[in-house]
């Protein structure tokens, strides 16, 4: 019987899920709009505040790992029990599936297997509407292609580490090491962003 992918020990999860960066997709803003639009058909449409495509997939011209990050932010009076379960509908979460609160977060893949992975990859970040630095950190690259070039070396060279030894893939078995060597420079500019767009994504 295949296991799941909550079954594949830290061994197996980096040889079926390898970090692959790839030059900018093009294709990549449609896959995001055809998923937008299947995510708006599936969710009740009061829940829904904002919907937006980030993550390095979102930035021309960046290097990339192959998968679309999207955030949804969602009423604070959304049942988020049945939100789950419409995004389950559609493929949300069946195998990638995490909750975090204080402040509530969920994380929910489409197109992971413990084959590897899909085609087209997502990665569903579901919150409460707020000021989420992803979106601050998104733009600032889009508007400034020095900083995007410098983050897609610190991503080269943060492979490279890993590849290594160096640095850690997947400390105490959770496979956040590549995100975690990153933290610095995201925390970094995106609080430049926040100054230089005034808070643009502040809730009024």
């Amino acid at each position: 019987m295949k296991k799941r992918i909550s079954e594949l020990s830290a061994e197996e999860w980096q040889k079926v899920f390898p970090i692959v960066l790839e030059a900018h997709n093009p294709s990549c803003k449609n896959w995001y709009e055809n998923e937008r639009q299947n995510i708006l058909n599936a969710v009740k449409a009061e829940d829904v505040v904002r919907i937006n495509h980030i993550g390095s997939s979102a930035v021309e011209g960046l290097i990339a790992k192959p998968m679309i990050d999207i955030l949804l932010e969602i009423d604070g009076c959304c049942n988020v029990t049945k939100l789950v379960e419409d995004l389950n509908a559609i493929g949300f979460g069946d195998e990638i599936f995490t909750r975090r609160d204080d402040p509530m977060r969920l994380l929910l893949g489409k197109g992971f297997s413990s084959d590897g992975y899909a085609g087209k990859v997502y990665l569903l970040h579901v919150r409460y509407l707020g000021d989420w630095d992803e979106l601050y950190f998104r733009d600032f690259l889009i508007a400034n292609s020095d900083v995007a070039a410098e983050y897609g070396n610190l991503k080269i060279n943060i492979l490279k580490d890993i590849e290594s030894g160096i640095i850690e893939r997947m400390p105490n078995g959770n496979p956040n090491g590549y995100s975690e060597a990153k933290v610095e420079f995201v925390k970094k500019y995106s609080n430049i962003a926040k100054q230089e767009f005034h808070d643009r994504y502040k809730p009024r």
